[in-house]
């Protein structure tokens, strides 16, 4: 059985609760489901504009149950990006706001396993979508129960977008153990998110590294929450000193934090860090999650078995995506990838099998003979200013491009310039320093490093 199947013995339970306090059972939320969608045919290409909110949940599932291939965009995104989307793919309809509109289009021709369709986290705003199936949700839904111990028991906030593989997957892991989800789209910075999580008995939090630095702000360690039991990170590098700041409150209080790796690309998540090891592997990835494996790929294509060697990392899983679609007419495309994905990521392993990534492998620059990341050039002057204001481009010929807000006190040139040389050995003449009014971030709180180019003077003052 499917997480989003009819199953009986969930019937009477509570699966939602919206901001007002109205429960929906998930008979209630399947009747809702079917009800939105019932004029639209088993099969149909259908374009979900979607909201943490009871008609978006109940209309997923719903057309999950109809085999209808959905692409998934937020409700709030951009008109015109929706309009590229309609254009590129022109599915038969379109969902929003617990309406169906028919577009009148021609059925599309789609691989019988295709299932779900979601843009990458690096690509917001760009037509290239993640091909998911049922089967992949389904395998991914079922490690991530595991490994976090799922029950019906859990009652979690959503703290991201369901559009988002992340936000989708935290609703996929507890429709499949029959609790109940707190609906919201409030910030951490909302007093009313707050009071949601009182009122309802919130048992865990969602985050991805900017949720994190917004919680460390706001002081979560000296909050009242005593229903919280546990707290999930992923979606890129967690601070040192956030993860163990919030690791050691886990840990005082009786509580669990997981750190974890994953991407679009392999449904949502690949590894984890066990709650007990948190405070042990700080700034690793974890171990792979159950039915996944990982292996490291030298420059050549031999395995990598030595600890602490750098290769590309490769997932290997039943929740590995079919590959990915820029067209209507890649819908009909089959299983590119076969269960193993080339993540693009550079990774080692220490000797007792935990990840440590060591950046991407589109996120390296040649400086001086040597390959420099990115990647720790941009975490250390995170950890060295204490502000996620700060990120890093660069290229081979420039060298590193450091773009910083107003917010990051103290990251002057000069200051900038002495980290560069004693930590790095990079000259001046290799550091570009640009101010920026905001760092450009998506919806689930990554740098949109695309959006940072010398080519875009807006916003951007030149020192």
């Amino acid at each position: 059985m499917y997480f989003f199947d009819k199953n009986e013995a969930f019937k009477n339970k509570v699966f939602l609760i919206d901001e007002d306090g109205r429960t929906y059972t998930y008979g209630q939320v399947w009747q809702i489901g079917d009800t939105i969608t019932a004029g639209i045919p088993d099969r149909s290409l259908c374009l979900l504009l979607t909201g943490n909110d009871v008609s978006s949940v109940s209309a997923y599932m719903a057309l999950l149950r109809k085999s209808c291939p959905v692409i998934l965009m937020g409700k709030k995104a951009d008109q015109e990006v929706i309009r590229r989307m309609k254009e590129s793919y022109r599915p038969a309809f379109v969902i929003a706001e617990g309406a169906c509109e028919d577009q009148k289009e021609e059925p599309a021709e789609m691989y019988s396993k295709l299932g779900l369709l979601l843009s990458t986290s690096g690509s917001t705003g760009a037509q290239k979508l993640v091909r998911l199936s049922r089967d992949n949700l389904q395998a991914n839904c079922d490690s991530i129960t595991e490994y976090l111990g799922l029950t019906e028991k859990e009652r979690p906030i959503t703290t991201l977008p369901m559009e988002y593989t992340y936000g989708l997957s935290v609703i996929h892991s507890h429709a499949a153990v029959g609790a109940s989800i707190i609906l919201t789209d409030r910030t951490f910075f909302d007093p009313k998110f707050w009071e949601l999580v009182e009122k309802y008995e919130a048992t865990s939090l969602a985050g991805v590294p900017y949720s994190y630095e917004m919680l460390h702000r706001l002081r979560i360690e000296r909050m009242d929450l005593p229903r919280l039991r546990t707290l999930t990170q992923a979606g890129g590098h967690l601070k040192t000193e956030l993860q163990e700041s919030i690791g050691t409150w886990a840990k005082e209080t009786g509580r669990r934090l997981f750190v974890m790796y994953g991407q679009t690309e392999a449904t949502a998540r690949m590894s984890y860090i066990p709650p007990d090891r948190c405070l042990e592997k700080i700034g690793s990835i974890g171990i792979p999650v159950p039915g996944g494996r990982i292996e490291l790929l030298g420059t050549d294509g031999e395995v990598i078995t030595e600890p602490g060697v750098n290769g590309e990392l490769i997932y290997y899983g039943d929740n590995v995506s079919l590959g990915y679609a820029t067209c209507r007419e890649d819908l009909a495309k089959g299983d590119d990838n076969g269960g193993r994905l080339e993540t693009g990521d550079i990774a080692y392993r220490d000797e007792e099998g935990y990840f440590y990534i060591s950046g991407r492998k589109k996120r390296f620059i040649k400086l001086y003979g040597k390959r420099i990341s990115l990647d720790q050039i941009q975490d250390e002057l995170q950890e060295a200013f204490d502000t996620a204001d700060i990120v890093c481009t660069g290229d081979d010929e420039n060298g590193v491009f450091v773009w910083k807000t107003d917010q990051a006190a103290g990251a002057d040139r000069d200051a900038l310039e002495q980290i560069f040389w004693d930590r790095w050995g990079i000259r001046e003449d290799k550091m570009q320093l640009r101010m920026i009014d905001q760092i450009p971030r998506n919806a689930s709180g990554k740098t949109i490093y695309k959006d940072l180019t010398e080519e875009k003077e807006d916003g951007v003052q030149k020192e």
